[in-house]
């Protein structure tokens, strides 16, 4: 006959161990308590802040993607002008509306009666920039 373990005693007879230490729960009365943290709130406060960190970055990207196809029409427009002079990186040029197409001058619009369209700079990456006023 088989000798039963007292009941204090955690024995699992399919492994033939004693398991007292994996259980989630105390297995003796004079155990503690066993409590599992709520993680409900813990996971909320992730999601939230997650998802304003996403957010930031997506409006971020859609910032940078508007900049990027406003540069690239920029850049494509000058390239398209006419023009008879090699531009110097950094120097202002003026883009005009002509009777041909679009030109690019090295007269600003104060000197002639022409209809400006944009004031350009080149960069040293050979991109276009709009630019707001004469530095």
């Amino acid at each position: 006959m088989k000798k039963k373990k007292p009941d204090a005693v955690v024995w699992d007879e399919t492994t033939q161990q004693y398991v007292a230490k994996l259980l989630p729960y105390a297995s003796s009365n004079s155990g503690p308590i066993i409590e599992l943290p709520n993680v409900d709130a813990f996971k909320q406060q992730g999601v939230q802040k997650a998802s304003k960190m996403l957010k930031a970055e997506w409006d971020d990207l859609q910032s940078q993607l508007s900049q990027f196809v406003k540069m690239a029409q920029q850049t494509q427009r000058v390239y398209a002008a006419q023009y008879k002079f090699e531009p110097i990186v950094g120097e202002t040029y003026y883009l005009y509306t002509g009777q041909k197409g679009d030109f690019l001058s090295i007269i600003p619009p104060e000197q002639w009666n022409k209809e400006l369209i944009a004031r350009v700079r080149l960069r040293p990456d050979y991109k276009w920039e709009e630019i707001d006023r004469e530095p």
